[in-house]
């Protein structure tokens, strides 16, 4: 190799950081790495991968079934935004993963689903610790499938809620 040791200077560059700045560094570092602070599931546990954008920022699905599934979310220091809460775009995140698991579920092998509309309620700010979102198909037309989902810490606090429509793609007859 030539130049300089990658490693080295990463240290350096380290030594100089505050320290709000070197978390947000390590949950970068971890997403990278695709690192949990938990166990990743063994393939037959319920809680499956919910796709490379929620596995990177740590989501798991809990349940996935017709009409229902429960996401979880560890909050890492990396997602905070600059006042220092919980970025509305994670939690919008796994509220969206959220319904289309509860759509998907549902659906008969060939046919999918995706995101058409969210309207997105943030009702606290959050800093640490771990949010579940619950989402339930109020509504399964044809094509389209209505849903709700509600955000909650570890207290039960609601800090979000959501409604959101998706287009169920059929596939060919």
């Amino acid at each position: 190799m030539n130049g300089p040791d990658p490693r080295e200077e990463l240290r350096a560059a380290i030594e100089g950081l505050a320290e709000d700045r070197a978390r947000t560094l390590l949950g970068w570092l971890r997403m990278v790495n695709r690192e949990r602070r938990e166990p990743k599931p063994a393939p037959s546990s319920p809680e499956e991968s919910v796709g490379p954008l929620g596995d990177a920022l740590g989501i798991v699905a809990e349940v996935r079934e017709p009409g229902y599934s429960r996401m979880r979310l560890m909050i890492d220091p990396a997602w905070l935004n600059p006042n220092g809460v919980l970025h509305g775009g994670v939690v919008y995140t796994m509220v969206d993963y959220g319904m289309g698991g509860a759509v998907q579920a549902g659906l008969r092998e060939g046919e999918h689903c995706a995101t058409i509309e969210v309207k997105m309620n943030y009702l606290a700010s959050v800093r640490e610790g771990t949010l579940t979102a619950e989402t339930n198909v109020v509504k399964q037309g044809r094509n389209i499938a209505f849903v709700e989902s509600k955000v909650v810490d570890e207290q039960g606090r609601i800090v979000a809620t959501a409604t959101g429509s998706m287009f169920v793609f059929r596939g060919e007859r």
